[in-house]
């Protein structure tokens, strides 16, 4: 039976490929006959997509056995490439999609309006299926494509230029984040020793992954700090990880506004749930204002459930 309110139901995966790859195997008719289906009992026989706001697409939908089909189709209202995507269902409902670079790996977050004849449960279950088989696909097309070409030409990596403190933060952001790990490590020659008055042998740069983004943290003296200006983001799913966090990066340092702080060696950190993006990306603007003005009403930590209420319109 109908209810008057549709609930938002969200579901994510985390891809590992760039976001040029992802959003090409996302909206390419060619790759979403591939992935766009719940179970092996369904294909997609053929997909067309205008990828235009105010523009259609539609994916034939259709058992295996011949037993059932239909049309999943709607209309564009807003695309950002390689950033997001929102479309209103033949029947109403309105869907978001958004991407998230993360260095070498993409998440896809995609926020839905249930409808009202089945079980919201069963609904998520669903689409959470056809979100897993394309992260399954994307994956697999990626890896044939890359290889296992493994060259640093054309890498981008953030250098942190500290005091003398490098090795000790490196192991205290590694010791933060489960996917991290140290790369390399190089020493002082003696004629760099010399000139910078320090001795042969002591830590120089390391270079180190956190969740897939590489940095290098370099030992360069007292002559450069940080500032606000450049910012490391970190996007939480739960407020459980915002709260561990915030507390551990916060310790020592300096809270700031709005989900920024200061660490005690003076980097600078925005800990922000990844919602806040899709909320801010909504195509209603009253919506998007009023959580954009209960952020800017936070003094510190960001707090999911208040900015949901926010969107909500509680």
């Amino acid at each position: 039976m109908e209810t008057g309110k549709k609930a938002n139901v969200t579901v994510r995966a985390v891809i590992q490929a760039p976001v040029e790859k992802v959003w090409t195997y996302w909206t390419e008719p060619e790759h979403i006959t591939k992935w766009n289906q719940a179970t092996d009992d369904w294909h997609a026989p053929w997909a067309k997509n205008d990828l235009r706001p105010g523009c259609k697409f539609v994916t034939r939908m259709e058992a295996k056995d011949g037993s059932a089909g239909f049309d999943f189709s709607g209309t564009y209202d807003v695309v950002n490439v390689h950033e997001e995507i929102s479309y209103t269902l033949d029947d109403g409902r309105k869907v978001h999609i958004g991407f998230f670079a993360r260095g070498n790996e993409t998440e896809v977050v995609e926020m839905f309006e249930a409808e009202g004849t089945h079980p919201v449960e069963y609904q998520r279950a669903g689409w959470q299926a056809i979100m897993d088989r394309f992260k399954t696909y994307a994956e697999s097309r990626h890896r044939d494509q890359a290889g296992q070409a493994g060259s640093r030409a054309g890498k981008i990596v953030t250098f942190l230029w500290f005091d003398d403190q490098a090795e000790e933060a490196v192991n205290f952001y590694a010791s933060l984040f489960e996917d991290a790990k140290i790369v390399h490590t190089t020493y002082l020659t003696a004629s760099v020793a010399e000139a910078a008055g320090k001795k042969p042998g002591d830590v120089s740069t390391i270079e180190f992954e956190l969740n897939g983004q590489r940095f290098a943290a370099l030992n360069g003296g007292p002559l450069y700090k940080f500032s606000e200006a450049i910012s490391i983001a970190v996007y939480c799913k739960t407020q459980e990880e915002i709260d561990r966090l915030w507390d551990a990066l916060s310790e020592g340092g300096e809270v700031l506004a709005c989900g920024w702080l200061k660490d005690r060696f003076g980097v600078t950190w925005q800990i922000v749930p990844e919602v806040l993006d899709i909320m801010m990306r909504d195509p209603d603007p009253v919506k998007a204002d009023r959580v954009a003005r209960a952020m800017l009403g936070m003094e510190g930590k960001l707090i999911i459930r208040d900015l949901e209420r926010a969107y909500n319109g509680e």
